[in-house]
């Protein structure tokens, strides 16, 4: 029987690894309630699209599915820059730009490297009218050297602006 699960976006930590990637929650449930259920002692924490850092040598692997065992992890918390990412996403759908502007700019901030946090940020600007600093954004953005379709939109944009 299958049941429906939320994702949930972490931070791992355990001795000698980071590790980034998505929990899957029973609906209506939470995270402390997976890592305090009673087969916690004995039990592997399943986690999809991870993304595993060497803390030591800052090597990292990625991987669709990870198993990870429980008594390994020191400490576990929602991952906030890709929390930022999606809040500035949903914000943008519901067309309520300042408040997409203050995810965005968390992202930006908490991902300096990331062209589509820069992205985001810029097209936030512009929707809030600060044109100049919509600009700086978006050119930032293309420094990064972003994915070929939103290279494509970053010109697009720079192109209408003034």
């Amino acid at each position: 029987m299958k049941t429906h699960k939320e994702t949930l976006k972490v931070v791992i930590y355990t001795p000698h690894y980071r590790i980034k990637g998505d929990v899957h929650l029973y609906e209506n449930s939470r995270l402390t309630d997976i890592m305090n259920s009673e087969s916690a002692i004995k039990d592997f924490l399943p986690v999809t699209n991870a993304t595993i850092i060497e803390v030591a040598s800052g090597n990292h692997h990625e991987v669709s599915f990870l198993s990870i065992n429980r008594r390994t992890i020191e400490m576990v918390i929602e991952d906030d820059e890709a929390i930022a990412i999606n809040k500035a996403k949903e914000a943008i759908a519901k067309r309520k730009f300042p408040e997409a502007l203050q995810y965005a700019q968390r992202a930006s901030k908490a991902l300096p490297d990331d062209p589509e946090a820069h992205y985001l940020l810029g097209f936030c600007l512009a929707k809030v009218n600060d044109l100049k600093a919509a600009k700086t954004a978006m050119t930032k953005c293309l420094k990064m050297k972003p994915d070929a379709e939103l290279a494509k939109q970053v010109q697009e944009f720079l192109g209408a602006l003034p």
